[in-house]
């Protein structure tokens, strides 16, 4: 059949070829020439085809150890894995204007002057923060700037004025971004000259130090201007101690325990108007056993004393 001889002519002219090169090659390596490399590959690329074209099972095997030849390659890491975290700062959000808060402490009262210690700070700014602190009718007072997260303090003397609203203060707080908050307005005057006294809170404490027993007393107001002075006063109105502590200090008072039993009461006074607590009986005799015994005005005591019953034993419950 004329395909049939085809391919063994085909068959045996590849095989020819192939012993015309086996025997070139061997001439070559008989007189010391190398092998080249380009007739090396022939020759394998012709043994590969020629078991390709006698069975699958070597082109299979071939491809498999191609197949595991192949290294895989390690997968890139995401490269949000390898930046950084973000670092959290203070700062304020798009819109949003920053709180910022004033206040005052007096450090000296004068007859008719203060020297205040004015104080500006916004916590949630990021750095730096300048302050200015404005007065009356839009005046420039002072201005500083902080680069840390306290708060920034004006020591200024405060006058008084013929009319209150000369004496009105507030902070302003600037940013570098160019955002600006300006504080609540502080109206000095109502605080240091026509705020009245709130009632004050007073206790009576019993103690021995060996020196004998003393009642010490202490009284203090949450509000009013200064100067507020304290008075230890009887039932009768009569002023038994009398201080003028520095703004926001309490009154302390140290005395022996009378011998009489009697009843006391702190009064607040400054120059718009008073206030006192209530009384507190303070009992004659000796202390109770412990190194300190508060008193308290209270219906027992009352009644104590209403029926001559004052023994420490109606006392210590």
């Amino acid at each position: 059949m004329p395909g049939r001889r085809g391919g063994q002519r085909s068959e045996g002219g590849g095989q020819r070829g192939e012993g015309e090169v086996q025997a070139l090659l061997r001439a070559r390596q008989a007189r010391g020439c190398p092998q080249p490399p380009l007739e090396g590959a022939r020759v394998s690329l012709a043994t590969n085809r020629r078991r390709a074209a006698q069975g699958g099972g070597g082109g299979g095997g071939a491809q498999e150890a191609r197949t595991h030849d192949k290294v895989p390659k390690p997968s890139a890491a995401p490269l949000t894995s390898a930046l950084p975290a973000p670092v959290s700062r203070p700062g304020i959000r798009p819109g949003v204007t920053p709180d910022i808060s004033i206040d005052y402490k007096v450090l000296e009262v004068f007859p008719k002057g203060r020297r205040v210690l004015i104080t500006c700070h916004s916590p949630q700014v990021p750095l730096p923060v300048t302050y200015t602190l404005w007065g009356s009718q839009n005046i420039e007072v002072a201005k500083k700037v902080v680069k840390t997260s306290d708060a920034a303090s004006f020591n200024i003397n405060i006058t008084l004025k013929s009319r209150p609203d000369l004496l009105t203060y507030s902070c302003q707080a600037s940013l570098a971004s160019g955002v600006r908050a300006t504080s609540a307005r502080l109206q000095m005057y109502w605080e240091l000259w026509a705020n009245p006294v709130s009632p004050p809170e007073a206790s009576f404490t019993l103690i021995d130090r060996g020196s004998g027993p003393r009642v010490e007393v202490t009284c203090q107001t949450a509000s009013g201007s200064p100067p507020i002075t304290y008075s230890l006063m009887g039932k009768d109105g009569h002023i038994y101690r009398q201080q003028s502590p520095p703004h926001g200090q309490p009154a302390n008072f140290s005395f022996l325990l009378p011998r009489m039993p009697a009843w006391l009461q702190c009064q607040a006074e400054n120059s718009v108007s008073f206030q006192s607590s209530a009384f507190t009986l303070l009992p004659p005799g000796e202390l109770p056993q412990g190194p300190a015994f508060v008193l308290a005005t209270s219906l027992t005591s009352i009644a104590a004393v209403g029926s001559g019953m004052l023994g420490w034993t109606a006392w210590t419950r």
